[in-house]
């Protein structure tokens, strides 16, 4: 999956790695803009083993289940998942607050889904039921939270780039009254979001949301920084917008296309059925990692048939090659 996101992504920028604790148990809490390359970041990007919780919609075939549960995805129901939805999440819970007491870590996207939006919206409440059900059963753990803010400069155009933010870790004992769970949860809720809202940026603004967002583009803001792009947003009037440049398809990009024709026209079939513009890049990831490194080894397959193992070998790595470069020059 690294590998994959590095011939993914342009660039991928990682800060705070030092906040995280070399042991412990850790709530891993993020914003969630692009639904399933939003974990595959954070895992792969960590100094430490994490388990992460997925809406259990994922889960629905068997063996994508299967796969899903060996690199340590836990499903959470929702009330669209049917009657039984509560009961089976209370075993989550359990499976989770274990998790906590054998100082592992665990990876919540607290909105509760994911929304392309540059903010970051309200929390839902279950990251706070693990930490009170932990501290109930083993009231002599601590649990470290670390915020983390996930930043992309285009949650749709490739090639993007993504920037990971790891916040300081926050004591949750610090805010835990055994006899007030309501207080707990309201602190806890304030102080983690108020925390990653330094990670990434954030529009408060709701009812000019789309304005503040021209104005941002216009300025050609770094969306990889969300510290500066925070600082325009507050004093956004002061800035004066630049010109935009259209960005024109080069060569390179014409020539990968016809090298991949099959892979890309599937590409583009499946793009037209997706109906969550959040699941535009895990769509086109997926299939970047799977089919078109497969139409590669046919493709040399065929010419190992015509021309030998030496041509073979050399057109693969020259496929690879032309597509990693046009992944690491292209501009969005």
């Amino acid at each position: 999956m690294k590998l994959g996101l590095f011939f993914y992504h342009k660039k991928i920028e990682v800060i705070g790695l030092e906040n995280i604790p070399k042991k412990g148990a850790i709530l891993f809490i993020s914003n969630h803009p692009n639904a399933l390359l939003d974990p595959l970041l954070i895992v792969t990007n960590n100094t430490r083993s994490l388990y992460f919780l997925a809406r259990a919609s994922a889960f629905k075939n068997t063996i994508v289940a299967r796969f899903l549960k060996t690199i340590h995805m836990l499903p959470i129901y929702r009330k669209r998942d049917g009657v039984n939805t509560i009961e089976k999440n209370k075993a989550i819970f359990r499976k989770s607050v274990e998790i906590m007491n054998a100082q592992k870590t665990l990876f919540i996207a607290a909105e509760g889904s994911h929304n392309i939006q540059r903010r970051v919206r309200e929390f839902k409440k279950g990251f706070v039921y693990v930490i009170l059900d932990t501290f109930k059963k083993y009231p002599e753990l601590d649990i470290q939270i670390v915020p983390v803010g996930l930043n992309y400069d285009s949650v749709i155009k490739y090639p993007s780039s993504a920037s990971i933010y790891y916040g300081k870790p926050i004591s949750a004992k610090k805010y835990y009254d055994k006899n007030d769970s309501l207080s707990t949860t309201k602190h806890l809720l304030e102080v983690v979001r108020n925390s990653m809202k330094t990670l990434t940026t954030h529009i408060e603004d709701e009812e000019n949301y789309d304005t503040i967002i021209t104005k941002l583009n216009a300025l050609n803001v770094n969306y990889l920084n969300p510290i500066e792009t925070n600082k325009v947003i507050h004093n956004l009037d002061t800035y004066t917008e630049q010109k935009s440049v259209k960005k024109k398809k080069n060569l390179l990009y014409y020539l990968v296309v016809l090298n991949s024709l099959i892979p890309w026209l599937i590409w583009k079939k499946v793009e037209k059925s997706i109906t969550e513009i959040e699941f535009v890049s895990t769509f086109r990831f997926s299939i970047g990692v799977t089919i078109f490194p497969f139409f590669y080894s046919l493709q040399s397959l065929l010419i190992n048939h015509f021309f030998g193992i030496q041509m073979a070998v050399l057109y693969f790595i020259l496929a690879i090659i032309l597509g990693l470069i046009l992944t690491k020059t292209s501009k969005i």
